[in-house]
């Protein structure tokens, strides 16, 4: 279900562009800019691979018979200060309430509101030392099992969880929270941490089964069906996390949206067009091998087998407005209502370029594949 890629078409592209003329650069600054904000994606997702890497290694330094979630000197330290503290704080109240004959009048209530919101800090203090234990050990556990995604959207998460592991507690806040302050992480609390969410591999493998599915059909899907499994693949994305993963760079082997910018509000549904488009494109091509296994020998060339699967998938590319491969170093990108702008990947200068100008008719993307 990955992209369509072929081979060797920069040269083939770069002599159609010789004959027409140089080339265009027509919409080079908005992708100029699109592919910074890929640089940006990516450098995240290689930060959190960095972070999953520094915290695996920090686990595997704990012998078996080690608490992982055990507290340090320096947190022991802390909070049994804050506990002194707090406890010192509510005797001083208890002991002025006790001199209070009038147990109705407003100074007596205002110590004892005192009192309960000092019960409270302490009580809020102890849950977050309790929360701290478990989400230490569960952080590092999946760690270990390499289940925490890469996704650039996990880059806070995956920081806070690796510096409540590796140092002590920053402090506790007046509330009772436990507290922390990073200088790639941000100032954070117990109360508002959230565990980085998982690999979308549940999602991965319910999206095989709709390719496996495909495989085995007897005659391509219809419109119903297609807008039934259309909208089936949108519920398995529809949580932000897993989309997210989903666009992670190489983290689903069979996946890969590189291309996309996770920030970008139209790549959700550029996604679920491309892997729509996948399982349509296997349910046909399986039709297609089981028609002509019942009527006869298939006596087509290698070439022309390759040349009428690229077409196919160009057809439903054009049909769905998603950008589509003809090869490697070649996309097509469709801009306004009808028009299909070329790119080529420059080797040399590492960028996109536009080539040949616009197209807006199917027969003229198709007409990229002899170039393949």
């Amino acid at each position: 279900m990955a992209k369509q890629r072929g081979s060797g078409i920069v040269e083939a592209a770069r002599g159609v562009s010789d004959v027409q003329g140089k080339f265009q650069n027509l919409g080079d600054k908005f992708f100029t800019g699109y592919e910074k904000s890929l640089e940006a994606k990516k450098k995240k997702e290689e930060a959190n691979k960095a972070i999953q890497g520094r915290a695996n290694t920090l686990m595997s330094g704990f012998k078996n018979d080690v608490d992982v979630a055990k507290f340090k000197p320096e947190d022991q330290r802390l909070i049994t200060g804050k506990a002194i503290a707090l406890r010192n704080e509510y005797a001083d109240l208890a002991n002025q309430a006790a001199k209070i004959e009038d147990k109705t009048g407003s100074s007596y209530l205002e110590l004892v509101d005192g009192m309960n919101r000092v019960k409270g800090v302490m009580v809020n203090m102890k849950n977050n030392i309790d929360n701290l234990a478990a989400t230490k050990a569960e952080y590092g556990e999946n760690i270990v099992r390499g289940n925490y995604s890469d996704a650039g959207r996990n880059d806070m998460a995956l920081a806070q969880g690796l510096v409540m592991l590796e140092y002590p507690i920053g402090g506790v806040d007046e509330l009772g929270n436990l507290t922390w302050s990073d200088e790639g992480a941000g100032d954070f609390n117990m109360q508002d941490y959230r565990l980085p969410f998982a690999v979308a591999t549940d999602v991965a493998v319910n999206i095989g089964t709709l390719a496996t599915e495909a495989e085995n059909k007897a005659a391509p899907y219809d419109e119903l069906q297609k807008g039934a499994k259309k909208q089936q693949i949108a519920n398995m994305l529809s949580n932000p996390d897993v989309l997210a993963s989903f666009m992670a760079e190489g983290e689903l082997g069979s996946f890969n949206f590189d291309d996309l910018d996770p920030d970008d509000p139209a790549s959700k549904q550029i996604v679920i067009d491309r892997v729509a488009t996948a399982i349509f494109d296997t349910a046909e091509n399986a039709a297609g091998k089981k028609q002509k296994t019942n009527s006869g020998k298939d006596n087509r060339s290698d070439f022309e087998r390759k040349y009428d699967k690229a077409v196919s998938g160009v057809r439903n590319s054009f049909k769905a407005r998603v950008p589509f491969y003809p090869t490697k170093n070649v996309k097509a990108i469709p801009s306004g209502d009808d028009e299909w702008i070329v790119k080529e990947f420059d080797t040399k200068e590492q960028v996109w370029i536009t080539v040949d100008g616009t197209r807006n008719t199917l027969e003229g993307l198709i007409g990229l594949i002899p170039l393949i």
